[in-house]
């Protein structure tokens, strides 16, 4: 029992991370797998070299989203807790968390562009964290915002990808 609030512990603190300490972290570790898949041979994403050009105009994407969200935002990479506004206007308009949705695409975007199969599980797995972390985000933006965020969100219902999720 012990062992499982340590767990919930770390899980909620890192959650907690602003997303740029985090993003320095995840993306070296898919970077190191895919750098030891090439060490040892490991095994490639099918259909190469159009998976890796698939992959690199994802992540091309998803850095241009990101820089375009960054400059609406410029807060977007402080902790929620020092977030003293909402931004509406932009891609913000379209979708609640473009930010978190062009990290997602980063992660599956660089391991799609280099090849290496077992990038992915790191990608999706940082990815599915991401989700988690927007879902905690907007509980804490609701009660720091109240009626102003619910506003927003009936306005913006979709939290990634407009008319699915």
């Amino acid at each position: 029992m012990e062992e499982i609030k340590k767990m919930q512990n770390f899980l909620n603190r890192w959650l907690l991370i602003k997303p740029s300490v985090r993003m320095v972290t995840e993306i070296p570790i898919i970077i190191m797998l895919g750098i030891l898949g090439e060490i040892f041979s490991w095994h490639r994403i099918p259909l190469s070299p159009y998976s890796n050009i698939v992959g690199g105009v994802i992540l091309l994407g998803a850095f241009i989203v990101h820089i375009y969200c960054h400059r609406i935002h410029k807060q977007a990479h402080e902790h929620s807790q020092q977030i003293n506004f909402l931004v509406q206007r932009g891609i913000f308009l379209e979708i609640r968390h473009p930010m978190y949705l062009s990290l997602i695409l980063m992660y599956l975007g660089l391991a799609f562009a280099w090849g290496v199969v077992w990038m992915l599980v790191p990608a999706v797995f940082f990815s599915t964290f991401t989700v988690f972390v927007a879902i905690k985000e907007e509980a804490f933006m609701l009660q720091k915002f109240g009626r102003q965020y619910e506003n927003y969100m009936q306005k913006v219902p979709w939290r990634f990808i407009p008319k699915i999720f």
